[in-house]
């Protein structure tokens, strides 16, 4: 007949030398780990840098006179100009736009042309391609 007192205190033993033997690794493992993050929070602000380096040059390009308190007067650019920055800076209301029959897309970039911000603009998009 099987003693459990001693089957219990062989189960604890080799538990205990399982947590000793994993101990190193319990150790190094978030090391490693923050390492792997670091790496990777770094190749993001990479990135990051990128984008805001190119939104910064499209600003700067961009014939847009902002303010708070008065609509945005944008000069007389192209409908191309317009729906090529809609593409680079909002690539999912774009997709909308282009489903969207001519007089919306028509109507869409009169609205912007007379200085609607952009977020009324994409709010109209997603708007009448949800309800035609």
């Amino acid at each position: 007949m099987r003693n459990p007192e001693a089957d219990l205190s062989r189960r604890t033993r080799m538990t205990g030398k399982l947590c000793v033997a994993c101990l190193p690794m319990l150790l190094v493992g978030p090391g490693l780990v923050a390492a792997a993050d670091a790496d990777y929070l770094k190749l993001l602000d990479e990135e990051v840098s990128k984008v805001d380096g190119a939104v910064t040059r499209v600003e700067a390009d961009a014939p847009v006179a902002k303010t708070d308190t008065a609509p945005v007067v944008r000069a007389s650019g192209s409908r191309k100009q317009f729906e090529g920055l809609l593409r680079e800076q909002h690539v999912g209301t774009y997709s909308f736009y282009r489903r969207l029959p001519e007089r919306n897309r028509q109507e869409i970039f009169l609205d912007y042309q007379s200085g609607m911000p952009m977020n009324q603009l994409r709010d109209k998009i997603v708007d009448r391609f949800l309800h035609p």
